[in-house]
């Protein structure tokens, strides 16, 4: 009779053990640890459906990698870049952040329930931000933050975008854009390598509607120029955070600059017949080129992977002659339909490259 009695108790468990075992495994497997750019410890649910970040450079690689799990802007996107932006990203609530003005409001990150908070400050070199994390984490309460190695550094993406990816299962996709993005420097690198120091062109880049504000070389704002081989002429101090430090038309005349990178649309359309600029030698040779900003800028502001397809853009316009409009052509369709979604028609595209770019039905 106990034979009888412990065969039947067995059949119950062997009935009941898959049950037990996935119930354990639904337990164990619902949270993950990960550690962060400031070699924290972070748990985190192991699948993510929503995410934000506190700052623009990360959230410009999230919107790359997964844009579907992004749940709010760090500011509204522009109307021009809102032509390549789809409605339904388009429409995500603005939440702020600490960036620049540090507008952030830790109530209306809170109030969408992300999944995980990408900590978007720029950390330079070895992460040094620990107690300031600590302090936004406090802030966030439960919610997972993770602090992310710098983004905003035009040389150093692949350990945020992989980093990015990983958090996100969607390695895949991240391994997609880092190689975009190493052959890009590759071919910037090597290019650039060619050219005699004594040849390399003379570039000031020109802020604000009369293109008198400007950031020196070192700034994060204007990285391309000289990882693309320019001459920043601008002498000048760095403004911290948003930088466009005020200079005189006096001074840009001394500088003398071959190339100008205008940031507004403004005064990339007006500066060619402009009568006060006439004797600068990029305005006598037509070298003006407005920086292309849809769906975001290729040159910064965000200083960030939204740059990627500009160090293709930057190189053919210093040297057009050693990098050519079709290969531009090719590379910015190419990151335009791997990791924006967009199919770029030819007349967006010859639109988008013009000296001073054009948007949709402008």
């Amino acid at each position: 009779m106990k034979q009888i009695h412990i065969l039947h108790y067995l059949v119950i468990l062997c009935a009941v053990m898959p049950f037990i075992a996935a119930a354990y495994a639904d337990d164990t497997m619902a949270d993950r640890v990960i550690t962060d750019a400031l070699g924290r410890e972070v748990t985190l649910p192991t699948e993510v459906t929503s995410v934000l970040s506190t700052a623009p450079p990360t959230t410009m690689t999230i919107y790359l990698i997964a844009p579907e799990l992004l749940i709010g802007w760090n500011s509204d996107p522009t109307a021009v870049g809102g032509i390549f932006i789809p409605d339904q990203y388009h429409k995500l609530p603005v939440v702020g952040g600490w960036f620049g003005k540090s507008d952030g409001n830790y109530e209306s990150f809170i109030q969408l329930s992300p999944d995980v908070i990408f900590e978007g400050r720029t950390i330079k070199g070895d992460p040094t931000d620990l107690d300031a994390v600590s302090d936004r984490q406090k802030h966030f309460g439960s919610i997972p933050l993770l602090a992310v190695q710098d983004t905003a550094n035009i040389s150093g993406f692949t350990k945020p975008i992989s980093f990015i990816g990983t958090v996100l299962n969607k390695k895949e996709r991240a391994d997609e854009l880092i190689v975009y993005y190493q052959e890009a420097l590759k071919t910037v690198k090597e290019t650039v390598s060619q050219i005699p120091e004594d040849q390399k062109v003379t570039v000031y880049y020109a802020e604000g509607p009369d293109g008198l504000a400007t950031d020196p070389s070192g700034s994060q704002h204007s990285m391309l120029i000289d990882y693309c081989g320019g001459k920043n002429v601008a002498e000048t101090t760095i403004t911290p955070g948003i930088g466009m430090t005020p200079v005189s038309f006096e001074q840009v005349m001394s500088w003398n600059p071959e190339v100008i990178i205008a940031s507004d649309p403004s005064f990339a359309s007006s500066v060619l017949d402009d009568p006060l600029w006439k004797d600068i030698p990029a305005v006598k040779s037509g070298r003006v080129y407005g920086v292309p900003l849809a769906p975001f800028s290729w040159f910064d502001r965000p200083p960030g992977t939204n740059q990627i397809p500009g160090l293709y853009w930057m190189l053919h316009s210093l040297y057009p002659e050693k990098y050519s409009q079709d290969a531009l052509k090719e590379k910015i369709s190419q990151f335009y339909s791997s990791f924006y979604g967009i199919e770029l028609s030819s007349p967006d595209l010859e639109a988008l490259l013009q000296k001073n770019p054009k948007y949709g039905a402008e």
